[in-house]
This record gives structure tokens, sequence and C-alpha cells, in this order.
């Protein structure tokens, strides 16, 4: 951690000089965070609570709090001098939401790391950033640090994205994906030993107009055990914004298999013949979600709202989930959230306060496929009180 904040002092340092001598700017930017978290049923969290992901299948409620500063992010933004011909950029990010291994928190974190090489019609991006199913310019514009997971995909991945750019408005990337800190449930191993990394097709509509349009479409190979098959899922979705002079507008859907390292329920069960596990046989757990985001477009007050649920749809062929390992949520048959917020901003801070109300649909037995049947909800009232000083 020392190493990391003294080479980011030395990149502040070197600021001036490196704009005068070298034509190289480097603009730190980023927020210091504290977030008020209080719950009123236990839940599945992680990283001291921040990460809220839905209500946990026990009976009676058992309220809770917690205060965390984890949140702080801090990164900068690198332009320098031409190469290959094309205008080069880089980015480094990071924040405090790590685990060391050892059951502690709060240690920083990589976010995003990666060069960018723009030749004006296309562009190549290097290194870890968002997964193409986090869309930058659409996601829920939530208190909560989670943004919408599980209903909303959470990721960011080692990744080559080649963008060609068919014109102001319109682009298609083609990008291949590892996994890293954010991985499929059993491990990032799973990919690294498959036969080829994750193939993601984008289009982007709009990007800076009042209508914004994306369609992804995703391949995924894993290898949830060594000798065992390789098991194919893919993913698709459909991203809409709208913007008006007073409100913003935004839509969502999406359907794919084994999505567990975006944070999503779902993941892989064994393969069965006759309600048996056949060993070493996996296939991919299919879920949709769907959410919208409504909100003021106000400069001093911004009134939202986060609503969505997000279905576990079980395999395409006879399953049973025999090896949790390599799920989440495998026996919820449904997560429904809705959270209106207000946010005020003065200067450089805003202050956030949201009320989360979530239920979580678990089953009790499962068809021959492994969607969840005979469900109970559980439900959870979570208030978030957010606060950022951005720099």
């Amino acid at each position: 951690m020392k190493k990391i904040l003294f080479c980011f002092i030395v990149l502040l340092s070197l600021n001036a000089n490196a704009q005068e001598e070298q034509k190289i700017t480097v603009k730190p930017y980023g927020f210091v965070g504290f977030d008020v978290m209080m719950d009123t049923h236990e839940s599945v969290t992680s990283r001291q609570n921040h990460v809220y992901l839905y209500p946990k299948e026990v009976s009676g409620s058992k309220k809770s709090y917690d205060f965390g500063a984890g949140i702080t992010r801090f990164g900068v933004k690198i332009k320098s001098l031409d190469a290959f011909g094309a205008k080069t950029s880089a980015q480094i990010e990071g924040d405090f939401m790590g685990t060391s291994g050892n059951g502690s928190d709060f240690v920083v974190r990589l976010r995003h790391a990666f060069i960018n090489l723009d030749w004006d019609k296309s562009a190549l991006l290097i290194g870890k950033t968002w997964h193409p199913f986090f869309i930058p310019e659409n996601f829920p514009g939530m208190v909560n640090f989670v943004v919408g997971a599980p209903i909303h995909p959470l990721c960011r991945a080692p990744q080559i994205r080649y963008t060609y750019k068919a014109g102001q408005d319109l682009s298609l990337s083609f990008i291949a994906l590892s996994q890293a800190d954010f991985a499929n449930s059993g491990g990032a191993r799973q990919v690294e030993e498959a036969d080829f990394p994750e193939m993601n097709l984008q289009l982007k509509y709009g990007a800076k107009k009042d209508l914004f349009v994306a369609a992804t479409f995703g391949v995924k190979n894993q290898k949830p055990v060594a000798t065992g098959n390789t098991t194919t899922s893919m993913q698709a979705n459909l991203s809409l914004r709208y913007k008006t002079p007073a409100l913003t507008i935004k839509a969502e859907g999406i359907y794919g298999g084994s999505m567990t390292n975006m944070v999503m329920i779902g993941g892989v069960a064994s393969k069965a013949n006759n309600g048996v596990a056949v060993a070493g046989e996996y296939l991919p757990i299919y879920i949709s979600s769907y959410w919208t985001d409504i909100h003021t477009n106000g400069k001093k007050v911004q009134i939202g709202a986060f609503g969505g649920v997000t279905n576990n749809l079980g395999t395409k062929e006879e399953s049973v989930v025999a090896e949790t390992m390599f799920t989440r949520g495998s026996d919820i048959e449904k997560v429904i959230a809705f959270a209106p917020r207000v946010v005020f901003i003065s200067g450089k801070m805003t202050v956030g306060l949201e009320l989360l109300h979530t239920i979580a649909s678990y089953g009790s037995d499962f068809t021959s496929k492994s969607k969840p049947t005979d469900t109970k909800d559980y439900s959870n009232n979570r208030i978030t009180l957010g606060v950022r000083y951005n720099f």
C-alpha cells in the first residue's frame, strides 16, 4: 500500500514538468466517501457491508448498522505523445475495498489500469476496466455502492478491446476478456483453463446524445473442474437511455448463463441423468434481469428511483445443483428491488439518502432443470446515507 501511495504522489509531483517538457498531462481525480448503512434483516453482504446483494433465508429480523469510508477512490488520467500514429492515453484507479486474504477488508484495490490508442476512426484498449456488460454511459444512479447488483451487472475485467467508429455517434467493439477479482463462483481458473477467452461484441449509438442505445452479445467458456467438460454459455443485453432537460430515463434487459462473475445469481449446475449428477459435466444456469432508473436533472437537488428484478431460469437440460461452490443464490427463484432516493449537490460535495427495499424468493425444491420452486419471500430495508467530496 505504501509503495502504491508513493508512486501516486510521484506522478502528481511530475505533472508540471511533464506538461512543459514532454507534453504529458497527468490529471488526478477521485472522491473521499463515507457511507452510513442500516438494515432491518440479516443479508448477504461483503466488504464490511458496503456490497449489498439480498436478504438471507433466515426467520425473524436482525437489525444492524455500519459506518464506512472504504469506498474512497483515487486515480490519474494520463495523456502523452502520439505512438504508432495514434493519440495515447492511460488511466489508473484504485479504492480501499480490497481484501488482504486473511479476512481483513479495506486494503488498496486496483479498479482500472489500461492504455488506449486512438486513431480517430478506431481505437485499441488494453488493460483492466469495465466489463462490456457494465456500460459507463448507462447504469443505475443509486446511492448504494453496488449500483443495482445482482439485478444490474457489476464487473471489471482484464481485456483487449478494439473499437471501430462508424460515425460520430456509432461504434462497434470486439472484446476478448479474462477474469481477475471479479471471477465466476469457483475462481478465475475456470476460464483461464478453457479453450478460448470470453468474447464479446458490442454496438453503441449516441453516447453523447439525448438518446443512447447499446446492445451486447457474449460467449464464455469455462472449465469448473480440471478433468471435466468445458461449459459454454451466452449472454446478451439491450440498454437504453433517454435524457431531457428535466429528466433522465434509463432501462436495460439482460439474459445469459453463468454470470456470477458480474455479481449476479446463477452459475453452473451438474448435468444429470435421471436425477443423478454426471461427474465432471456442467451446464450454465440462465437468468433474466430487467431494471429501470429515473431521476431529475436538478443542479442542486436530484430525485430518483431504481427498480428491477432478476429471475433464475434454470438450465437448458436436466441438471442438479450438487456443488454450490460454483453458484451464487442457486436456491433463489428471483430478487426484486425498489429504491427511491434524493441527492443534494453543493459545489464538490454530494449527499445522498436512499431506501432500498429488496425481496428474495428462496425455493425449497428444484425442477429437473435446477429452477427453484416452492418459494418463500424474505425482505430487507436498507437505508443508505452517502457523502462524497469529489476532486
